[in-house]
C-alpha cells in the first residue's frame, strides 16, 4: 500500500508543478507582449513592476539593475552635420570654483575644482529655482541651466576653457516625436570621475576640433582644431525622480533607439563639447579629478521651461536642424570653434 500511494502522490505533485510552471510562463509572456503581440509601453511595464514590487534602478537595455559606475555606453551621432533635428547652445566660460551642487550640495569648497558655464551664479547651494533668475553666459538667454566639468591643468597650471557647445538631439535611432523636454531640476552626470583607466564606450573622452573619433586620452591637436572634452549625457528618465542618492539611478542611456522599460521617458540627448585653447605644443595634462581618463561632467537643468519646450518642439520633434551655419559635410557633428 505505501509504495503505490507514494508514487501516486509524487505524480500528482509533479503534475501540479507543471501546471504552475505553465501558468507562470503564460503570465510572463502576457507581461512581455501587449494584447496585439507587440511590446507594451514603458509606462505599462513600469506599472506592472511597481505592482509586483520589482525595483527599477538605472537599468540597462535588458535588465533593471544599475550598471557599475563607468560602464555605461552611449550611442551618439557621428558623420555630416545637418542630418538630424537638433539645436545648439553656445555658452562661454563663467567661473571656476571647488563646488558641486549635485554631488556636494550645500557644501562649498568640498569638491575638486570645476569650470562652470551657463548660469553665472552657480555655486554649491544652487537649485534649479535659484538659477532661473540668474544671468547666463549662453547665447540663448532662456538657457539658465548649469553645466560644469573638472578643471583641466597643463603642467599643474589651470587651463581656462573658452566655451562649450551643448548639442540637443534625439539619440541615434530614437523616434524624435517621442522626445520631451528635460524636467526642471533634473540632475545628470556623464563619465566616471574615479576612472584611472580608459572609460568604455562613447560617454566621455577627447577630440580635436570637429573630429568625431573620440579618444580616451587627449590627442595632439592643431591650433586650427584645438582640444575638446566630449561628454554625452543619459537620455532616458524614470519619470519620477529628479535626483537619486547615487546621482545616476534615475537616468539611463538608450540602446538601439529604445529606452529601457525602467526609464521609459525619452529626453533629448545632450552632448557637451568643451573647447580648450590647446593646440600645437608639448603638453602634460591632468584633471582636478585625477588623470585625463577621469573626464566627466554635470548638468543641472534650469532652462526656462517654456523656452526649452519651444526649442525641443521646433527643432527635435519636428526634425529641423537649428543653429548650424550650414549643412556642410564635416568629420563630425560638432562646430569647429
Amino acid at each position: 500500500m505505501d509504495g503505490p500511494t507514494n508514487g501516486g502522490t509524487r505524480r500528482l505533485v509533479a503534475a501540479c508543478a507543471l501546471l504552475v510552471g505553465l501558468g507562470l510562463l503564460a503570465t510572463v509572456t502576457a507581461f512581455a507582449l501587449g494584447p496585439d503581440g507587440s511590446p507594451p509601453t514603458g509606462a505599462t511595464v513600469a506599472a506592472e513592476q511597481a505592482g509586483a514590487g520589482v525595483h527599477s534602478g538605472h537599468g540597462n537595455h535588458t535588465g533593471h539593475t544599475a550598471p557599475p559606475l563607468g560602464t555605461e555606453v552611449a550611442e551618439r551621432h557621428t558623420g555630416p552635420q545637418g542630418r538630424f533635428g537638433q539645436f545648439v547652445v553656445k555658452c562661454t566660460y563663467s567661473h571656476t570654483a571647488p563646488d558641486d551642487p549635485i554631488v556636494h550640495p550645500g557644501a562649498p569648497g568640498r569638491s575638486h575644482s570645476h569650470d562652470f558655464y551657463g548660469a553665472t551664479t552657480t555655486a554649491a547651494s544652487s537649485t534649479a529655482e535659484s538659477l532661473l533668475s540668474a544671468d547666463t553666459t549662453c547665447d540663448k538667454k532662456v538657457d539658465t541651466a548649469a553645466y560644469w566639468q573638472p578643471t583641466l591643468f597643463n603642467r599643474g597650471v589651470p587651463v581656462t576653457p573658452t566655451h562649450i557647445n551643448a548639442y540637443y538631439r534625439a539619440a541615434p535611432g530614437v523616434d524624435p516625436t517621442t522626445v520631451v523636454p528635460f524636467p526642471l531640476g533634473i540632475e545628470l552626470l556623464a563619465g566616471d570621475p574615479t576612472a584611472t583607466t580608459p572609460q568604455p564606450g562613447e560617454v566621455a573622452g577627447w577630440v580635436c576640433g570637429a573630429q568625431t573619433n573620440i579618444r580616451s586620452e587627449p590627442p595632439d591637436c592643431s591650433d586650427r582644431a584645438p582640444l575638446h572634452m566630449l561628454l554625452t549625457f543619459p537620455d532616458c528618465w524614470d519619470g519620477e525622480q529628479l535626483r537619486t542618492a547615487d546621482h545616476r539611478s534615475h537616468a539611463a542611456y538608450s540602446r538601439d533607439g529604445r529606452c529601457p522599460a525602467s526609464h521609459p521617458v525619452v529626453l533629448p540627448q545632450l552632448t557637451m563639447a568643451i573647447a580648450y585653447p590647446i593646440g600645437f605644443g608639448d603638453h602634460e595634462l591632468t584633471l582636478a579629478s585625477g588623470s585625463t581618463y577621469s573626464a566627466h561632467g554635470d548638468f543641472l537643468n534650469a532652462w526656462e521651461p517654456e523656452g526649452q519646450a519651444r526649442e525641443v518642439t521646433a527643432c527635435i520633434v519636428n526634425d529641423v536642424v537649428c543653429d548650424l551655419a550650414s549643412n556642410r559635410d564635416e568629420d563630425g557633428p560638432f562646430l569647429t570653434e
